[in-house]
């Protein structure tokens, strides 16, 4: 690929990073401020309360984060050919990320996901790019659809009122931050290493085992058919890439 013309990708990646942020920002504060501005109470319930300070703290973590170590990304997003630390952009995008990963009230899921979709354009456009320096372009190529398989498998924390319903949303809480915190590792592989392997093994167990145990624990409530069709397709992914990876 001509410098050029991955200089012009990489200011469009940029922006895709940007319209994530942004969009995933306002539809989060959106929600805080109708529940703090009706009649919904903030600490409603501990559900409640847990879930409107954790998205705050992500909110104002990302803010933070960009200001002070992601300057090089802004100056990106208007001069061509300017270098990015994508590890850093990338590492951002997990911190606000959490947020949306919290169901509270007034949350908008539509938005949310048009959010996300930016985000996985920006993978995609990345990995546009890194084909061209990569031989193994298979491995490259399949191992980002195995990861934004496994993103969509990450669990949303949803309040619940099973009779464990406690301990329901200890473990969807401890779910959601470690999860995403794994699907961060791995996007800043994307990113930063051109990644043509992302097939590891602890994401993959640790991800089964949280939705296996979230899922059943909330069966007789609603059964998550999302989470688990996704899990399901990324443990068939998992499994498929590591057959055909030690052919190839």
């Amino acid at each position: 690929m001509k410098e050029k013309n991955k200089n012009v990708l990489n200011l469009i990646i940029s922006w895709f990073f940007l319209l994530y942020f942004v969009i995933l920002f306002v539809e989060r504060v959106q929600s805080i401020i109708r529940i703090i501005s009706g009649h919904y109470g903030f600490f409603e319930t501990a559900y409640d309360g847990y879930v409107n300070i954790i998205v705050i703290l992500s909110l104002v973590a990302s803010i933070i984060l960009l200001v002070l170590f992601c300057k090089d990304y802004f100056k990106s997003l208007f001069v061509i050919g300017t270098p990015v630390d994508y590890s850093k952009v990338a590492y951002v995008s997990g911190v606000i990320l959490i947020s949306g990963m919290h169901h509270t009230a007034f949350t908008i899921a539509a938005v949310q996901f048009v959010s996300y979709g930016m985000l996985i354009v920006a993978m995609i456009l990345k990995t546009v790019v890194s084909s061209y320096e990569i031989k193994d372009k298979f491995k490259l190529w399949y191992s980002l659809v195995y990861l934004i398989l496994f993103s969509m498998a990450i669990p949303v924390m949803y309040h619940s009122f099973i009779s464990a319903h406690t301990a329901f949303h200890i473990i969807e809480a401890i779910a959601a931050l470690v999860l995403v915190a794994m699907f961060t590792t791995l996007l800043r592989l994307v990113f930063v290493n051109s990644a043509t392997d992302l097939l590891y093994i602890f994401p993959l167990v640790t991800m089964v085992v949280f939705d296996a145990v979230l899922i059943i624990m909330r069966w007789d409530e609603n059964v998550n058919v999302f989470l688990l069709i996704f899990a399901s397709l990324s443990l068939v992914s998992f499994v498929l890439g590591k057959i055909l990876f030690k052919k190839s």
